[in-house]
């Protein structure tokens, strides 16, 4: 096992990247992030670093480490498992939004449905938790939502048969809970058990990779730079300057991240949303020196 890199409660390093893929091997990409082994909540937490010595969990997706739910043993009943990762918001890709990207691999093998695995975000240090698997509340299936998988969403329970790859994106997650630049978020993945003793592997991670980036960024953010309304809006939303502009631009964003509209020479005062669907959106608006981000709802 690893024992000095990765420390029971215990945080490392300092955020330097905003493109960081933790393979769990060595320090490498891993020295700008913090790590932590919740045994205070959970004292008997069981996840490990190391190589993987079990039944069906034989090797790593990059060998020669994972984070397993013990690399040796099988899981025991009655436990909650629970290991943090903790970086803070410094690519302005919660602000925009623009890119924030989780992915990795997983291996499960567990008695189906009784004995489970959660990812869950926080954008506020602990104080929310996203289960970013289950939640049904802030995502809907029409992509209205605030963040969508790229891929199948993660069943982590039953067995997956081997190592299943994931990846979802939610950088409109940072408008909805103000994510500024600097501020701490958290990923939580946990290990729930039932009172039955199955003698199964459990879960595993591996090749965690994180992003949080926006390209070609130069202005500065000014929410008081315009006014829009009505909100909801149906055939039109109207945008109102605070001060002149010579040159304007404006975007919608759908909370997938697409951009529906893209008009780079904004010159008007209405924007034409009748063929917009139902749902929740993001205006940019951007004049020469600075932009503002506004949220507003379709309702037809």
């Amino acid at each position: 096992l690893i024992s000095l890199t990765f420390i029971t409660a215990t945080s490392y390093g300092q955020l330097c990247s905003d493109n960081i893929t933790i393979d769990f091997d060595n320090t490498s990409g891993i020295s700008c992030m913090y790590l932590f082994f919740d045994t205070i909540s959970n004292p008997n937490n069981i996840w490990q670093v190391g190589r993987p010595q079990k039944t069906e969990f034989i090797s790593a997706y990059s060998s020669p480490n994972a984070i397993v739910t013990d690399s040796v043993n099988p899981y025991p009943a009655n436990d909650t498992s629970v290991f943090t990762i903790k970086f803070f918001a410094q690519g302005l890709g919660f602000q925009y939004p623009h890119t924030v990207i989780l992915t990795g691999q997983y291996f499960v093998n567990s008695d189906t449905l009784t004995d489970f695995g959660k990812i869950e975000f926080s954008p506020n240090n602990g104080i929310t938790w996203i289960d970013m698997v289950n939640d049904t509340v802030l995502i809907d299936t029409t992509n209205n939502g605030y963040w969508y998988w790229d891929t199948e969403r993660p069943t982590l329970t039953g067995n997956s048969n081997g190592w299943k790859y994931f990846g979802t994106q939610f950088e409109t997650l940072g408008h909805a809970f103000n994510i500024q630049m600097g501020d701490t978020i958290l990923y939580r993945f946990t290990f729930i058990t039932d009172s039955i003793q199955s003698g199964k592997d459990g879960l595993m991670f591996d090749d965690l990779h994180f992003e949080d980036w926006a390209e070609g960024v130069e202005e500065f953010q000014n929410n008081n730079l315009i006014t829009i309304f009505p909100n909801p809006a149906s055939d039109k939303l109207v945008i109102q300057r605070t001060k002149s502009s010579d040159k304007s631009a404006i975007q919608i964003i759908n909370y997938s991240g697409q951009v529906i509209v893209d008009n780079p020479n904004f010159t008007g005062e209405t924007v034409d949303t009748q063929l917009l669907t139902n749902g929740i959106y993001l205006l940019r608006y951007s004049d020469s020196k600075s932009f503002a981000i506004k949220k507003f709802v379709i309702n037809h």
